[in-house]
């Protein structure tokens, strides 16, 4: 099957926009722009002294499992030369997830690649899974075109009742049956079978989708983590013991970085919860669940658990396992724990680095250059023909169904019809003209009356066009077909196909994709002149 990828830099509102685009109004809120090169030398510079001991180099390998041989022996080299990474992450989604976390990683690798030529250091491209959150509805499901080009969502359920990290919540039995339907949806059914062999009752969330991860990079030089992983656990333990300490602090200069950003004329990515901490503390009774402060003290509130300061700070010490960081705390716990010298996010995270960075200041540590995905759109061969054939541009996919379909189905109604239903529509218009003109010399009162069942006898030529539209749509069953392909594939559920389907969809049957998408992702450093100012 040929599939054509067509790669775009990343995008976002108006924030990351004005972010890449060098307006001062943003830039001031993050740590360098993307494509400075000076920006990565200077963090190089931050990370370098952090990490320039072999010990701490050594605590970082060992939470990492590279994907390929030659990995490892750039993981070995790091730990002996020192170097840097490039890391990203996202969520334990069902069979990979949706499309962006494949192009989440490829940015990843890309970037790493392209930084390491241009630092003359090791860099590696890290790939965090987020086996600590905790919203199961998110990741149970996937969608999949089958062979007729139906959108079809396969789910699966959990063997836990309540919200634990997906490191915690185990596939239910019907995970076999979800693996089989998804297969056959796809026509490849040994292929995806073995891709999804870690899809098994019994297995986490996270097991299951970290064994998909390395089988689908092991032709590439990649580093997989993630985020409940013993090392890492311990060494995040400073941050999660700051972030308890300075728990006020950090929701009052967040609170005032989120002002800031409003008065520069941008919004707030995350709301700031007013007695949250940055903390979620997990239990075997309620799950997972965020702390708040709570006078001197904080509280799990579905659990009731209640600690006071000391009492918390001494559990983070004793069982770091059951404390995991918020959206606004994790970049931070990764950069300190990782020599991260850029980090890859998608729209939504590279707007909310700019919501954090005076948390990376109160700890210590310089924020990352946050290098926005790249995103890739794939286009069969068979849908490119289905959209030629009926005359229809990718942009008229954003239409509503309905909408579309009627569209192109008048654009494909014999000439003849179409020109028989034009001249009538002229014809009456051209007579009642003549006819109202004609009656107001009787009587001037005459041209509203006649003008009315004018009116009327053109939504009745109207009427008989949508009749005639219907009829055709029943004899030319192709067209709904065709556009429903197209839809399923550039347009499913009415958004980017990167954030409903998954790789597997076109993995299955073009295997060298990966490769390709890659080859399109490429790595400019050119430093940008100051854009204007929109404040």
């Amino acid at each position: 099957m040929s599939i054509r990828v067509e790669v775009t830099p990343g995008g976002g509102g108006p924030l990351v926009r004005d972010y890449l685009a060098g307006v001062p109004a943003a830039a001031r809120f993050y740590s360098g722009h993307p494509r400075d090169p000076e920006a990565y030398r200077a963090k190089l510079r931050e990370v370098s002294a952090r990490f320039a001991d072999r010990a701490a180099r050594e605590r970082v390998a060992a939470a990492l499992t590279p994907t390929t041989p030659r990995a490892r022996e750039r993981l070995e080299r790091f730990v002996r030369e020192g170097g840097a990474m490039v890391t990203t992450g996202q969520q334990a989604g069902l069979f990979g997830g949706p499309l962006y976390t494949v192009h989440k990683i490829l940015s990843a690798v890309r970037l790493a690649e392209a930084l390491e030529r241009d630092l003359g250091v090791p860099v590696l491209p890290v790939f965090w899974i987020a086996s600590e959150d905790h919203d199961f509805a998110e990741v149970n499901h996937a969608h999949v075109v089958d062979s007729s080009g139906e959108l079809r969502r396969v789910e699966v359920s959990a063997r836990e009742r309540l919200l634990f990290s997906m490191s915690r919540t185990h596939l239910g039995e019907d995970v076999s049956r979800a693996v089989e339907a998804y297969a056959e949806a796809l026509g490849a059914p040994g292929a995806v079978r073995e891709a999804l062999a870690g899809y098994r009752p019994g297995a986490s969330v996270a097991d299951a989708f970290r064994e998909l991860i390395l089988g689908l990079f092991s032709d590439f030089d990649l580093f997989v983590t993630r985020a409940d992983d013993p090392h890492l656990k311990a060494a995040s333990v400073p941050v999660l013991l700051r972030a308890a300490e300075e728990a006020a602090a950090h929701e009052r200069i967040v609170a005032d970085r989120t002002r800031e950003l409003e008065e520069a004329g941008y919004a707030g990515q995350v709301t700031v919860l007013e007695g949250a901490t940055n903390l979620f503390f997990e239990s075997e009774a309620a799950g997972r669940e965020r702390l708040y402060r709570d006078g001197a003290g904080f509280v799990a509130h579905d659990s009731g658990r209640r600690f006071t300061g000391s009492e918390l700070r001494d559990e983070i010490r004793a069982r770091p396992g059951q404390f995991s960081p918020n959206v606004f705390l994790r970049p931070v716990v990764e950069s300190a724990v990782f020599p991260t010298l850029a980090y890859v996010g998608g729209p939504a995270e590279t707007a909310y680095f700019a919501q954090i960075g005076p948390l990376f200041g109160d700890c210590g540590i310089r924020p990352p250059v946050v290098f926005p995905r790249f995103s890739a759109t794939l286009v069969q061969g068979e849908v490119e023909e289905t959209l030629a054939t009926l005359g229809v541009g990718r942009d008229r996919l954003a239409l509503p169904e309905h909408e579309l379909l009627e569209e192109v189905a008048v654009q494909h109604l014999p000439a003849a019809v179409k020109q028989r239903a034009s001249a009538l529509r002229r014809i009456m218009v051209e007579g009642f003209a003549e006819l109202i003109e004609a009656g107001e010399g009787i009587d001037p009162n005459l041209g509203l009356a006649l003008g009315a069942r004018r009116d009327r006898a053109m939504l009745e030529i109207a009427a008989a066009e949508r009749k005639v539209v219907r009829h055709f749509k029943r004899r030319h069953p192709g067209i709904a077909a065709g556009l429903r392909l197209a839809r399923s594939h550039l347009r499913p559920l009415g958004q980017p196909q990167e954030r409903v389907l998954t790789v597997l969809q076109y993995l299955a049957v073009h295997p060298s994709l990966l490769h390709e998408i890659a080859a399109a992702m490429e790595v400019v450093f050119d430093p940008v002149e100051a854009g204007p100012d929109n404040a």
